[in-house]
Formats: structure tokens, C-alpha cells, sequence
């Protein structure tokens, strides 16, 4: 799809910025639609509060034509005269387009974030006025094994609490931010932490879960997060070995942890189970991802400790080399168990596996709603809930531009 759209592509000028939102008929009958259009032509569009597609210039455009009503004659009219290409092939990616966009709002077992482009849409190098996602922090406590290693933060924060929370999924909300990720230390350990997910659904933004899914062990716990609204949820588990799960997280959780990554995967939520990768859980790669496909898992997510990019040393850091070594084996492992697999680093992997850089995509938000990158060290653009996005998002454009430069 993404080829399709990319050569119906010349320049002509943007379509006007804008959110705008839709409850009518047509190619998507009885579905909520919003459609955010940036400065720059491209934008996402956001189904039933629980999908997102991100969008090039021309595949925002059409698909606004569709929402706004049009007929495939006046589109067609439209953009031939805009782009200046056949009839025959804006007919063609336009029959195409809706029918992508018609299954992706009707299906149940694809990831709910996806793009129809293959150009770089970081969100500094195209336009974009707010992160395609922001990860909020709600606690540092029962941190995975990760974020221990991988990220700084202070000792000491002020939290907030659950109204300033909701405060916050407004103001993302209204600037534009699409995907919010419930994170930590552990998410579900915050206090009212089903309430919060109710209004982030109310508001109409699109929610996930980063889990150790003990709580989720509990199936009246876990259906309610479906009620209350979540779209997706990622389990951290770390081997189907109990004890080196248990060795690695410093706790006897095992067991529940396992029973929640079952519960999840009986609901209609995507569900995606993730490994960090150290020296102690990198032998038996065949045999996890087969206890995995045995327990329902269909996608999976990995990264690792990599020497160099930890904040503390440790023994369980892998080297370059054993990090590929391990992403070679993963690929070969969810290829043959028809697994979807994702890589969370700089590594280049092969297949139709992919890597997800981070901070070119999304920023958090700690505690105390602090802005940061989604990076080892603690830099702070701001804070949300004392000033104003617009100086929040230039000094993260600012951070950004250093960072290129060193």
C-alpha cells in the first residue's frame, strides 16, 4: 500500500491544517472517524478512538475527499488536476485506498498503529506540530528490567494525581497528539489507573499499556480494562524458563505474569509480549518463542541491553555482535511460528521484521509531567501542566537539532 501511495506523489500545495471529525456514512459507515491534516500535507487518521493510520499528503487528501463526501468522480477530478497523473491510476489507488482503510477499521488482529507511507515521517523532519505519541510515566515503581538499566530519572519527584493526569490527556489531546501509552515503573499499580483509561477513551484518544501483566492475572481486572476502553497492551516477560524470569525481574512473578499474558490474549485487545534480551535469557530462543506460539502469542516485540548504552554496569549486557547474533535467531524462531516481530533499536534486521526508533516518534512524560525524550538521559522540555506546548515542542525541536549535530 504504501508504494501505491508514494507514486500518485508530486508536489502541489498542502491541504489547509486542520482536525476534523466524522460520524457519517460512506466507506466508513457507523465508525467514529477524526482526521488530523498538518501543516505540511500529512497527517493520521484516528477510527473508533482505537486505530490509527498515518498518512502522506495524497493519502490524506483522497481520504478526506471520501469523509467529507465527495463522489470518486469529483476525487478523481481533483487530484488529476492537483498532481497532474492519469485517471486510470488515481482510480486504481483510490479503489485500493478505501478498501485498505475499510479493513483496517473492521479488523481485530492487526496492529493498531499503522502507516501508509514509506517516506520518513519523524516527527522533526516533516512538519509535525506534537509527537505521533507520548509515553506517560505514571509511576517509577516496579520498573522492568530496561528501563532500570537504560534511563535516568530523578531520585526524588513530586507526583501528580489523577485529575492533572486527565489534565494532561486533554491538553495532548488538543495539540494534537494521537497515542497515548500508559508506561512506568508499572501503570496499572496507579492508583484509579482504570478511571484514567475510561476518560483517555472519552476524550477520543487512541490508548496503550506497557505491562509486567501480573494484575492482568486477575480476568474481572483485565475485562475491565477492555470495558473501560484500552486498545492494545504490551506484556514484559522475560524467558519460559520461571527462574530466569524470576532472576531477572527480582521477583517470584512468574507464574503471574504468565496467567496475565493469557488473560490479555483472550480478549479482543492486540496484544504483543516483549523480551529485553541479556546474557541470562539469550541461549533458548527457539524454545521461548515456541512456549510463546503455544500460549496464543502473535506478535512479539524485543530490545536489549546493549554495552555502551547502559546507564549502570552490569553483566548481562550484550555486545553489538551478540545483539545480532540474538535478532538473527528471533527472526528465524517468529518466521517459522508465524509470529510478527518487532525490534525496539538501531539494529538493522532482516525479513519482514521491522526496528522501532523511539525518540524520532515519540516523547514522554514523567510523574511529575515533566517532558522528555524518550531517551537514557533525564532532559526536561518543560512542563505541561506550567507552560505552554508551544515552548514545550520548540524546545524539543531545539534538542533535536543538537543532537543531529553531535
Amino acid at each position: 500500500m504504501a508504494n501505491v501511495i508514494k507514486r500518485l506523489f508530486t508536489w502541489a500545495r498542502p491541504l489547509k491544517e486542520g482536525v476534523y471529525h466524522y460520524r457519517s456514512g460512506g466507506t466508513l459507515e457507523g465508525h467514529r472517524v477524526h482526521l488530523r491534516i498538518e501543516s505540511n500535507g500529512s497527517g493520521f487518521l484516528i477510527i473508533d478512538a482505537d486505530k490509527i493510520l498515518y498518512l502522506n499528503q495524497t493519502a490524506a487528501e483522497i481520504i478526506k475527499g471520501f469523509l467529507d463526501g465527495k463522489s470518486d468522480e469529483e476525487i478523481i477530478k481533483g487530484m488529476t488536476e492537483r498532481y497532474r497523473v492519469k485517471k486510470d491510476m488515481v482510480s486504481e489507488d483510490l479503489d485500493t485506498l478505501k478498501h485498505t482503510v475499510k479493513r483496517f477499521a473492521e479488523a481485530t488482529d492487526i496492529d493498531p498503529v499503522t502507516y501508509l507511507t514509506d517516506k520518513d515521517i519523524s516527527m522533526f523532519t516533516t512538519g509535525f506540530s506534537a509527537p505521533h505519541r507520548m509515553d506517560l510515566l505514571l509511576t517509577y515503581n516496579n520498573s522492568n528490567i530496561y528501563r532500570s538499566f537504560c534511563f535516568k530519572h530523578p531520585e526524588e519527584v513530586k507526583t501528580i494525581n489523577l485529575e492533572q493526569w486527565k489534565r494532561i490527556i486533554e491538553i495532548l489531546w488538543n495539540v494534537g497528539v494521537p497515542h497515548i501509552l500508559f508506561a512506568g515503573g508499572e501503570p496499572t499499580s496507579f492508583e484509579n489507573f482504570v478511571e484514567l483509561v475510561q476518560f483517555a477513551e472519552e476524550v477520543g484518544i487512541v490508548t496503550g499499556l506497557l505491562t509486567n501483566g501480573e494484575k492482568l492475572e486477575n480476568m474481572k481486572y483485565t475485562d475491565s480494562l477492555v470495558e473501560a476502553g484500552l486498545d492494545h497492551l504490551q506484556i514484559t516477560i522475560e524467558s519460559h524458563r520461571k527462574e530466569i524470569h524470576n532472576t531477572l525481574v527480582g521477583e517470584t512473578t512468574w507464574e503471574r505474569t504468565v496467567r496475565g499474558l493469557g488473560n490479555a490474549l483472550a480478549t479482543p485487545l492486540y496484544c504483543v509480549a516483549h523480551t529485553t534480551f541479556t546474557k541470562k535469557n539469550r541461549d533458548d530462543i527457539p524454545g521461548f518463542i515456541s512456549f510463546l506460539k503455544e500460549k496464543g502469542v502473535y506478535a512479539f516485540a524485543g530490545d536489549a541491553l546493549k554495552e555502551g548504552r547502559i546507564i549502570k554496569e552490569t553483566e548481562l549486557s550484550l555486545t553489538e555482535d551478540e545483539i545480532r547474533e540474538v535478532i538473527e535467531k528471533i527472526v528465524e524462531a517468529t518466521v517459522k511460528n508465524e509470529i510478527a516481530f518487532v525490534w525496539y533499536g538501531e539494529e538493522n534486521i532482516k525479513g519482514n521484521s521491522k526496528t522501532s526508533g523511539v525518540w524520532e516518534y515519540n516523547m514522554c512524560i514523567e510523574p511529575n509531567g515533566d517532558v522528555t525524550p524518550c531517551e537514557c538521559e533525564y532532559r526536561s522540555f518543560g512542563n505541561i501542566l506550567k507552560e505552554e506546548w508551544s515552548t514545550v515542542w520548540k524546545n524539543a525541536i531545539r534538542y533535536n537539532k543538537e543532537m543531529l549535530k553531535s
